[in-house]
């Protein structure tokens, strides 16, 4: 029998790409934003949760520029946001955006550097650098998606967006796994961003452990389809199934499709 299927690789020049673009719409966004106290986060303001995007996107240009990450330990994560939080201490709007902008060169020499490659990551777990700036992508759209909803303002997530930040997230999700409440869970998912065959990959539960492959070989369990950007938003914890099952934007489907209703409970808050 053959190994099962990688997901198919990300290309960097376009992830990069679009990085770049989010980076610039969430900057001008801040900007244009008078007061930073609302709630974004249960634990963040509008102006942390700028800062923290700085501090996060700055560890993932390092990754991709092959200098590590600060994040080495699981149990110290919520310390090491605090430490790179601290950090950001020019908080004005007009502060926070030219900090944002000034990412986009940081990302751009990142990249220029070569070929995408394998880079020590978050502890220290060889990276692509492709996957790193897919998570610049994810921390810029999904924060940016956080600013706006406390700001009042319009935030559109592009489905093509969606389709790679959905890619990018695939090689953490095994360090995601909520022991309990997967523990025991032999199962597989085949999860389908709809529109982009490349945003597919058939989340595999055997024994409570989760391993993440490409199209199916075998059976699946249950099927999980979703529009690009609801998919990305349910994934994160900032929506729920119900709204975009009405809406048609989500559906569970095959053998066990009620287990589509408790895969997002299988995973940490990422």
């Amino acid at each position: 029998m053959d190994p099962p299927a990688s997901p198919e690789p990300i290309d960097l020049p376009a992830v990069a790409a679009a990085a770049d673009r989010a980076l610039d719409k969430v900057a001008n966004l801040v900007r244009g934003i008078p007061e930073l106290s609302a709630k974004a986060l249960p634990n963040w303001s509008i102006e942390q949760t700028a800062a923290h995007l700085m501090g996060v996107v700055g560890a993932y240009i390092d990754i991709a520029r092959g200098a590590g990450s600060p994040y080495t330990d699981l149990s110290k994560v919520a310390h090491t946001n605090d430490e790179l939080l601290a950090r950001i201490t020019e908080r004005t709007p007009f502060q926070l955006s030219e900090q944002i902008q000034a990412l986009r060169p940081a990302l751009a020499a990142a990249v220029e550097q070569g070929p995408d490659s394998l880079q020590p990551g978050h502890l220290g777990a060889p990276t692509l650098r492709s996957i790193a700036v897919s998570r610049i992508l994810g921390e810029a759209v999904v924060h940016g998606w956080d600013i706006a909803t406390a700001a009042e303002r319009l935030w559109i997530i592009e489905p093509s967006d969606a389709a790679l930040i959905f890619r990018g997230f695939l090689p953490f999700l095994p360090v995601f796994v909520h022991p309990e409440n997967a523990k025991g869970l032999t199962a597989r998912f085949d999860v389908r961003v709809r529109k982009f065959p490349e945003g597919r990959a058939v989340f595999a539960f055997r024994d409570g452990v989760l391993t993440v492959e490409g199209e199916p070989a075998g059976r699946v369990d249950c099927v999980m389809s979703g529009a690009g950007p609801s998919l990305i938003l349910i994934m994160h914890r900032r929506i729920g199934l119900a709204g975009p099952i009405l809406r048609g934007q989500a559906a569970a489907w095959g053998p066990k499709p009620w287990l589509g209703f408790k895969l997002v409970s299988f995973f940490d808050a990422p």
